[in-house]
């Protein structure tokens, strides 16, 4: 008997399922799968699962559950998103960082009663050869990522959280463009790029105006198909960029929202101001109780009671005034939201807006994708999600990472013009 790994592709998108089998074993035969694979700070994750072959000595990941292991289920991709952490003493948080668009390679060990049998690699990818990056410098600051010599492109301008810089959206963008977008990861504000704010106070609506000007500018798009997704405070500003402008956009799609606009995020001493501003008039906003203090060392649980206390004592008058009017927006909406979110509670938030587009007979398919088991921090499927709330698993947030992306991929594909 000779055991093998067979990886039928030593090259996949992070949103594919992994195709993983072992033969040559002895029928019922056990054996141990560990798959080992760095973050972008170098930190080495790793799983691993015990399997039992079948009468003719194969294992699938596809048909074939662990008996033990890092997860459960006939999960292909179990191996990847089921990752934990190597090392427990790095001056980085414990969650997989992927800041960049570099492909992850994996490596798969088979082991027989603790004896490396056979060893294979699969780099997972956000882009491929026919992938065009783009940076932009000049009146927006951002990544454009499309495929290569295509016209007629739909395009997708994507905003991030209150992270800054382009985490998340980079990821997001290059992804996207390999199912046929052209897809702007857009930098709005940047501690580490001189040419953009550097905190998240009075972010003026008009540049993200622009960022959609650039793109109806640039012959290889549909400017009639342009799109708009956002997260957390980028869902936020997606939303209230389109009560501005959603005649000129195709879609909104907007993970773990707010119905509100919020008082603007600094480190630092700062004074009451908004997050946003539209023609140099500062939008109304929700104040944070007057003792709030951000920093890089507050924990989900700490900023989830900020944003409750000043939710609560706001009055019906200021909620009113910080309120997002949604149903001024004219195009479908997708709304995806963690029951278990621990910085905003968006799922609520969520209901309310489907609610309000109701009350004002919204002709425009919106939908509300909620997730029971799932908090504030979505992001791609098949690698380690991050955690925030002491009660979502791992797998539940692997679950809830899939179906939202499939769900982003049918709604732009349904709402395309």
């Amino acid at each position: 008997m000779n055991p093998k790994i067979i990886l039928p592709s030593t090259n996949q998108l992070i949103d594919e399922s992994l195709k993983l089998q072992i033969t040559g074993l002895k029928p019922n035969q056990k054996v141990k799968i560990q798959a080992e694979m760095q973050d972008d700070v170098k930190r080495t994750w790793c799983s691993f699962g015990i399997f039992t072959a079948d009468y003719q000595g194969t294992i699938d990941l596809n048909t074939t559950a662990p008996k033990k292991g890092s997860y459960s289920g006939c999960d292909p991709n179990g191996l990847l998103w089921s990752m934990q952490i190597k090392e427990s003493n790095t001056p980085f948080p414990p969650i997989f960082l992927k800041m960049t668009t570099q492909p992850n390679k994996v490596s798969f060990y088979l082991l027989i009663k603790d004896k490396i049998k056979d060893t294979r690699e699969v780099h997972i990818n956000f882009t491929n050869s026919d992938t065009e990056q783009i940076v932009v410098q000049n009146l927006i600051v951002g990544k454009l990522f499309k495929p290569k010599g295509k016209d007629n492109l739909p395009a997708v301008i994507i905003v991030g959280g209150s992270t800054g810089g382009l985490f998340w959206t980079e990821q997001i963008a290059a992804l996207l463009s390999n199912k046929g977008y052209a897809a702007l990861a857009l930098n709005y504000f940047d501690v580490q790029n001189d040419n953009l704010p550097n905190e998240l106070i009075e972010i003026k609506i008009e540049y993200f105006k622009r960022a959609l000007d650039w793109l109806k500018s640039k012959p290889e798009i549909d400017d009639s198909n342009i799109s708009i997704m956002g997260i957390s405070k980028g869902g936020e500003l997606s939303l209230l960029f389109g009560s501005f402008f959603s005649k000129h956009l195709t879609s909104i799609i907007t993970y773990v929202p707010s119905s509100h606009v919020f008082e603007g995020i600094s480190m630092v001493e700062h004074k009451t101001k908004s997050s946003w501003t539209y023609k140099t008039t500062p939008i109304n906003f929700i104040q944070y109780p007057s003792n709030t203090k951000f920093s890089k060392n507050m924990t989900p649980t700490d900023i989830r009671k900020i944003h409750d206390n000043a939710l609560n004592s706001a009055t019906s008058k200021q909620l009113e005034s910080a309120r997002i009017p949604i149903e001024n927006i004219s195009c479908p909406i997708l709304m995806i939201s963690g029951e278990k979110d621990n910085t905003w509670p968006s799922s609520k938030m969520c209901r309310d807006m489907m609610q309000t587009l109701e009350e004002h007979n919204n002709p425009y398919q919106s939908k509300h994708l909620n997730f029971s088991n799932m908090g504030h921090t979505f992001f791609l499927p098949n690698i380690p999600p991050m955690i925030d709330h002491p009660s979502v698993m791992a797998k539940n947030a692997a679950n809830a990472n899939r179906k939202a992306w499939e769900a982003t991929l049918n709604f732009l594909v349904k709402h395309s013009n």
